[in-house]
């Protein structure tokens, strides 16, 4: 049975970014990109976090990543910026992008921000928290790979492709919603995999469109879409905003994240920050979505999306992260 170390928060982004930077990153992108990444830890998205570190580092090495990379932004109209990324990684795009993003939306009450030629966004939670702490309702897509298929059909057409939003409340992100558009990431599925357990029905399919519960099988295959067809066609949505609108290669063209095989996945990101003071509902969109909120926790047991990671990290900045004790060694080990 595996065993549970704590660490103190400051400590494993301290740990993480000196290990991104051990790896070649550049110290300022290494705090980014690190914090990002204990974050997810702290926060229980365990998809999102220390599992990562070893990757992104040994991309580094091999160039996958750009340690060399310079963002730049450029505003193409009032309410429409754009981020290239240079092959670098995705969190130094965001602090450039999502500043300006909030400012374009303040002015023009609704603003988007496409970021390409971008790196594994992580946590999408993140972001759009940013941009509901600003008092806007964030919305952002990103693309991926291609790991996942519509049902019954071989060929991988789109990644996981995560969508997540945030709507302001009185004293921060009222809520944040944070998922992939398939019915499980593909990290859940090599874990289940390393892990040598099964995986749950309606999760994957093999290499020939047939359900599996096997996860080496269904890595051969594809993942499957949340909620069969219709959640295929927001997975193509996801696509369309974050991969066609933005310029990034295609989720079918992109290399690997979890591999070394390619060189950079060039992945796409976007972003829309909403000022629901300049709509329909005006000064009376905090009282209707407070409203809502209540109505969704009114029954025992029920809470709010994004609650239950909110309340792990406050957990965690109070008596450190609970980490594997193996992976956490694996993670000094990069030192």
């Amino acid at each position: 049975m595996s065993t549970v170390d704590r660490i103190a928060l400051a400590d494993l982004t301290a740990l993480c970014a000196q290990a991104l930077v051990q790896a070649g990153a550049a110290p300022d992108v290494a705090r980014l990109v690190g914090g990002a990444i204990a974050r997810a830890e702290a926060e229980g998205n365990t998809v999102c976090g220390l599992h990562y570190l070893t990757i992104f580092c040994a991309h580094l090495r091999a160039g996958k990543v750009n340690r060399d990379a310079a963002p730049r932004l450029v505003q193409t109209g009032p309410a429409a910026l754009c981020v290239d990324a240079d092959h670098g990684f995705a969190q130094p795009a965001f602090a450039l992008g999502l500043p300006a993003l909030i400012a374009a939306a303040r002015e023009t009450g609704i603003a988007g921000l496409g970021i390409q030629q971008s790196y594994n966004a992580l946590a999408l939670s993140h972001p759009v928290a940013e941009i509901a702490a600003g008092g806007l309702i964030g919305l952002g897509v990103a693309h991926s790979p291609a790991s996942v298929a519509l049902p019954g059909v071989p060929q991988r057409i789109f990644g996981t492709n995560p969508i997540a939003f945030a709507v302001p409340g009185s004293d921060g992100p009222l809520l944040i919603v944070d998922q992939s558009t398939s019915a499980v990431t593909k990290t859940e599925v090599a874990q289940r995999r390393s892990a040598g357990q099964p995986l749950e029905p309606g999760w994957a399919q093999d290499r020939d469109g047939q359900p599996t519960l096997d996860a080496a099988a269904a890595l051969e295959g594809a993942i499957l879409p949340n909620g069969g067809r219709k959640g295929g066609y927001i997975s193509l949505l996801v696509e369309i905003l974050a991969a066609a609108l933005t310029g990034a290669t295609p989720s079918i063209q992109a290399p690997s994240l979890g591999g070394m095989d390619g060189g950079p996945p060039g992945l796409g990101q976007f972003f829309i920050a909403i000022d629901p003071a300049r709509f329909g509902a005006g000064t009376g969109f905090g009282a209707a979505a407070a409203a809502l909120a209540a109505t969704m926790t009114a029954h025992p047991g029920q809470r709010l999306p994004g609650a239950r990671r909110r309340e792990t990290l406050t957990r965690a900045q109070a008596s450190g992260v609970a980490v594997d004790a193996a992976l956490l060694s694996r993670v000094r080990d990069l030192l």
